[in-house]
């Protein structure tokens, strides 16, 4: 049986917001915790969220119940290491799983449709690496399989995968969305976004 796994990225420290954004009210909850509740209707077998900064403030005030709590220590060393991280957990102890779809905490307007419609590619297309595209935007949302798992795990800076999708540009499909694709990183951005939902 093909398992995919779901991994939230919220890591991160938030320097240019000056605060845990992964707290910022958003709708109903937090931005974190709104990105969280989109992915329960996501057909994937199994959801983590990498945490690192401020993770036992997030701890408190995010519902974590129904996740897989992955902490990663070395947040500081960016993204990539957060990637890496998850990677090398899931593949020690979680072997029955096929593949990844990498989403970010502070892109709350990635619907369950789009995170449904890489998972529906992917399970045509098991081998391929699945991005994001809208317009001129490629990126995450992305799906990993297995076989992309060694590469994943010696990820160390602020990159993220783009490295190694630009590496295996023949094995890489997109999907459409329709989705604001916008990740908050700074106050400004946050209070204008959250002003018009």
């Amino acid at each position: 049986m093909n398992k995919i796994a779901l991994v939230v990225l919220a890591a991160g420290y938030s320097k240019r917001m000056g605060q845990p954004k992964q707290l910022l009210p958003w709708r109903n909850s937090t931005l974190l915790g709104s990105v969280i509740k989109n992915t329960f209707s996501v057909e994937a077998d199994e959801i983590f969220v990498v945490l690192g900064a401020h993770n036992n403030e997030i701890k408190e005030k995010t519902d974590l119940s129904q996740t897989i709590i992955l902490i990663n220590e070395n947040w500081q060393q960016g993204l990539g290491s957060s990637i890496a991280f998850a990677i090398a957990e899931i593949d020690k102890n979680y072997p029955d799983i096929n593949a990844v779809l990498f989403v970010l905490a502070d892109q709350p307007f990635i619907s369950q449709h789009h995170l449904n419609a890489i998972i529906e590619l992917h399970n045509k297309e098991k081998e391929a690496i699945i991005i994001t595209r809208k317009e001129d935007y490629r990126g995450v949302p992305v799906l990993f399989p297995r076989k992309f798992f060694s590469e994943l795990i010696l990820l160390s800076n602020d990159e993220g995968a783009k490295q190694i999708i630009n590496r295996n540009k023949s094995e890489v499909r997109e999907v459409i969305t329709q989705d604001n694709v916008v990740d908050i990183d700074t106050f400004e951005s946050y209070t204008e976004l959250h002003r018009v939902n």
